[in-house]
């Protein structure tokens, strides 16, 4: 039976009996507090310019109306121009379109600028209708669905509990400033987290064409993940797993000619590439962008217009994590595993995956001349690496070292998660330098917990020869 009789007759509850009425309980809350996250965030992106999205819109779209050699350099820049205006004077132009047209001219001094890779204005214009307002929805609803997936992804592999990952959705989608500021401009972080996620997933699953095709074509969209791949091809030249190296290179060069023939097809001219090419200098010279404007560079903070300093900041974390993966890559017959050997090598790849997808993204927000706030969505994989649930056993520390590190897995991946917050956000105020230093603080507190973390699962998982000494 699952009740008794109590002193008086009433029948008594066993101790677990409300557990599950509590748990539906938990879910249907956090379910509610989602829907109205959801809802609000969604006014707000579809009412405000998105004037990055325009930017991405209105190249191709200004293009099947006016014929433009070079959409990279200034004069065909100011040609699109006109016919953005010309359009938005019209009377079929919504006061949304209005308003984006002219903060972005103001912005541009008359152009419209074309920072984007062909791929990715190739894509936007697959996906437009020729409105603009409906184009928007259209885009910000993709932005959400990506958003939500990278999530549900990276948790298939972190394990958090229902509640707690409809609180990190709530979290996300309401107070953390990457999200909003994407959702404000209309940029495409959402869909580079949603690749960065498959990556990782695919590379933790040894699926590494897909692992390939997927940074490839990402890459492509927005050369930003470059450095993951470059991190990815390290790594497993650590491990010696030449095979499934071979298997990703070919993965992106697919995606990558796949994705460069599509867009030299829908521009109808290969040269497409080779502007854009040129273009990068021009965009990536961060000294056009200071601190104030919300360049929140790590070179830009320290050595100011001298962006030669960002190469070097690269070439340093690129190095110190290259040594890490070599220092504890795939060892011999001399190592004795403490786990099964498939259950060691599925360790390995979870924790390399997140090596390589999450740090590979931190080394570039740490190490690229220029970064918008919206730039550290990208953070988030490595963000929700270090504050998993941890049931990993201790192989490489010691009790006190493992006590040690509890403590500061239970508290310090939230503290930097506040960081981007749209409180802290609030609580700093007009002051970007400020904000700056914070952010960078917090990305590079969390690469160097997450590099510890890394280094401690990746040599517990060569056996007690390679262990951290207790």
């Amino acid at each position: 039976m699952n009740r008794r009789e109590g002193a008086g007759g009433e029948r008594e509850a066993r101790p677990n009996q409300g557990r599950g009425t509590a748990t539906s309980t938990s879910v249907i809350l956090a379910l509610l507090l989602l829907t109205q996250a959801g809802w609000f965030v969604w006014r707000t992106a579809t009412n405000s310019p998105t004037i990055d999205f325009f930017t991405f819109w209105s190249i191709p779209h200004d293009l099947s109306r006016k014929p433009v050699a070079n959409i990279y350099l200034p004069d065909g820049q100011r040609a699109l121009a006109s016919v953005a205006v010309a359009e938005a004077l019209s009377p079929a132009a919504s006061n949304l379109q209005r308003q984006a047209t002219a903060m972005v001219l103001h912005l541009y001094n008359g152009r419209i600028d074309a920072p984007g890779s062909p791929f990715l204005y190739a894509a936007i214009g697959w996906l437009s209708s020729g409105d603009f307002a409906t184009d928007q929805k259209r885009f910000m609803l993709i932005c959400s669905l990506c958003l939500v997936a990278s999530v549900l992804l990276l948790n298939n592999l972190l394990r958090f509990t229902v509640v707690d990952l409809i609180l990190l959705v709530t979290f996300l989608s309401w107070a953390y400033e990457p999200v909003l500021s994407d959702a404000r401009v209309g940029n495409v972080g959402e869909i580079q987290l949603l690749a960065i996620s498959l990556f990782i997933v695919f590379m933790a699953r040894s699926r590494l064409f897909l692992a390939g095709l997927t940074i490839g074509a990402a890459t492509a969209f927005k050369p930003t993940t470059a450095v993951v791949l470059a991190l990815g091809v390290i790594a497993l030249l650590a491990d010696r797993d030449y095979r499934q190296l071979l298997r990703m290179l070919a993965g992106s060069l697919i995606a990558v000619s796949a994705s460069v023939l599509a867009a030299a097809a829908y521009f109808r001219n290969p040269a497409t590439w080779l502007d854009f090419i040129r273009s990068l200098h021009g965009t990536l010279n961060g000294a056009s962008y200071p601190v104030e404007n919300g360049n929140f560079s790590l070179s830009m903070l320290l050595f100011g217009a001298n962006q030669g300093w960002a190469a070097g900041i690269l070439l340093v974390l690129l190095v110190a994590f290259s040594w890490l993966l070599f220092a504890t890559r795939r060892r011999g017959a001399g190592s004795i595993p403490i786990l099964p050997v498939e259950e060691n090598e599925a360790r390995r790849r979870f924790h390399t995956a997140f090596a390589v997808g999450g740090a590979g993204c931190a080394i570039m927000l740490l190490s690229s001349p220029l970064v918008w706030l919206h730039y550290y969505l990208l953070l988030l994989p490595l963000s929700l690496y270090v504050m998993r649930p941890v049931s990993e056993p201790p192989y490489a520390s010691s009790s006190q070292n493992l006590r040690f590190w509890r403590g500061i897995v239970l508290l310090l991946p939230f503290v930097l998660l506040l960081t981007f917050s749209f409180a802290a956000y609030q609580i700093v105020g007009d002051r970007p330098r400020l904000m700056c230093v914070l952010v960078i603080l917090a990305t590079l507190s969390t690469l160097v917990l997450a590099a510890y973390y890394i280094w401690q699962q990746r040599s517990a998982a060569n056996g007690p020869k390679t262990a951290l000494a207790s």
